[in-house]
């Protein structure tokens, strides 16, 4: 059953349908939604990324803490600007439809 929360003053949803990838081992993959606008900021739920938590939040933005299933290595801030939808991972822009490659190739 998807799981939603409110961010950013109720400006952002995340929401999240478990996935039982092994017995007891659980995948979160995020779908983030400006409420607002009604628009699809990212949308990893059929990828193996796993939400593992939420920092940074602010009114405009949110930070998401992202690690790559089996969890063998580090994780990952990936940050949302609502204003922008940019999406920025260590920093630099990254374009959604490049955003599975650059979490990849950050782990590289």
């Amino acid at each position: 059953m998807p799981e939603t929360t409110v961010h950013c003053e109720g400006r952002l949803a995340i929401t999240v349908e478990p996935r039982e990838m092994r017995m007891s081992h659980w995948l979160y993959a995020p779908r983030v939604v400006d409420v607002q606008r009604q628009r699809v900021l990212l949308d990893l739920s059929e990828s193996l990324w796993d939400l593992l938590g939420t920092a940074d939040e602010a009114a405009d933005s949110i930070v998401l803490v992202l690690r790559k299933y089996p969890g063998d290595r580090a994780s990952v801030m990936l940050s949302v600007e609502l204003d922008s939808g940019e999406l920025k991972l260590g920093g630099q822009p990254v374009a959604p439809s490049q955003l599975l490659s650059a979490l990849d190739s950050i782990l590289a």
